[in-house]
Parts: structure tokens; sequence; C-alpha cells
């Protein structure tokens, strides 16, 4: 567990699950009791009282729903995340299936009706991958394309980036959940919202393309 916090949310959801049970079982005790002691199947004061429990089920339900696995992460305040940046040069690399092109990213193309793109990159000691679903690659004048402007990034910083290591690096940003209360609400506190990484490099000339069944280098 990444924080005691989200006890908090496990006590609710169990408190719930508590709920729902003592509603069914108090919804078919009151119907007995009517058809034993009223002779009856029908009540309006009866029903009134099953929608009643029934409407603090759903609500109690659509709360803990939004709050466990429906939150926008950009529209939370800033007492509820932490967002960190990490900034690293790109280190070039040459493929030795690409006619000894020397590159910064090799992209793969999944399949399907929405394919997805895998970008592979190299650091210093490290390599990663990423898909297209949390990274851009970019090679414009401008470090920050249509994808990135979603995010806030410290646009000094990446133009001392561009400068120093002549457009080729890559910076990622990270959003997590504060260890606090609320957060514990939807099981997330302490854990990783969002990751979304940023590839610099010079020019488009220095992104090779692979089949997707090519192994990784």
């Amino acid at each position: 567990m990444k924080s005691a916090c989200n006890l908090v949310g496990m006590g609710l959801w169990l408190l719930l699950l508590v709920y729902l049970v003592w509603m069914v079982h108090d919804m078919r005790v009151r119907r007995l009791r009517l058809l034993v002691t009223e002779k009856k199947s029908y009540s309006s004061r009866n029903v009134m009282i099953s929608v009643v429990e029934l409407v603090i089920f759903l609500l109690g339900l659509w709360g803990m729903g939004y709050a466990t696995f429906f939150q926008d992460v950009s529209a939370l305040k800033q007492s509820r995340v932490t967002v960190a940046y990490k900034y690293e040069p790109l280190v070039l690399e040459t493929g030795k299936n690409t006619r000894n092109q020397s590159f910064y990213v090799r992209v793969k193309t999944g399949t399907g009706r929405t394919p997805i793109q895998y970008f592979t990159y190299y650091t210093a000691g490290e390599k990663y991958q990423v898909t297209s679903n949390a990274a851009t690659v970019s090679d414009g004048k401008n470090p920050v394309n249509v994808d990135a402007s979603a995010y806030k990034w410290n646009t000094a910083k990446l133009k001392a980036m561009d400068r120093t290591h002549q457009k080729a690096w890559v910076g990622v940003i990270e959003t997590t959940y504060k260890k606090n209360f609320l957060n514990g609400i939807g099981l997330h506190a302490g854990r990783l919202a969002n990751r979304f990484t940023l590839i610099r490099i010079p020019d488009h000339s220095f992104m090779t393309h692979a089949p997707l069944h090519a192994d990784n280098q």
C-alpha cells in the first residue's frame, strides 16, 4: 500500500458493501412483516422506505466510484497532487538495421483500428520505451508541440536544454497524488497519477522507423 491514507477508502468501500447487505436484508424483512401482519404484499410506506434506502446506496456508490475511478487529474488542485519534472540529454545511437543511420528515437507503429506508436530512446546508461498515449516527439522550432501543450512546462528550462544539448533531450513530467485524507478516499494517496514524456530531437532525420516485430536495440 502506497499510503495508510488509503485505508480510509478501503473502509468506505467496506461500509458501502455492509450497507448493501443490510439494505437487501431490511427490504426482505419489511416485505415478510407486511405479508404476515397486514396480509398484503404492497404498501406505499414500505415502497418509499425502500426507495430512500436505494437512493442512499446509489449516491454512495456514485461518490465512491467517481473518487476511485473517474477523477480528472488535470482538474485537481495543487493541494491534491505534486508535479515533478526530470530532464536528461539523449544519447545518439547507430541502428544495425537502418543502414548505419544515427538516431535518437526509434519508432514502431502497432496495428489495429487505432494503432499506437512505440518510442524507444536512450539516455546515459538507460534505455526507455514509451507509447504515443503518454509521449510525443518534438522536432520543431518550439520544443512544446501540440500534444505536450496540454501540460505546464518551464519555458525557460526548455530553451536552456535546447541550447545546452543541441535540441536532443527528454523531459518527463510526473503527477503524483499526495498522501492525504481526500486522496485516500479514492485509494489514490501516494500513487502515480500521470506520466508524460516529451522527446526532443533536432529534426525528423534523427528519428528512425522500424517494424513492430523488430528486436529492440
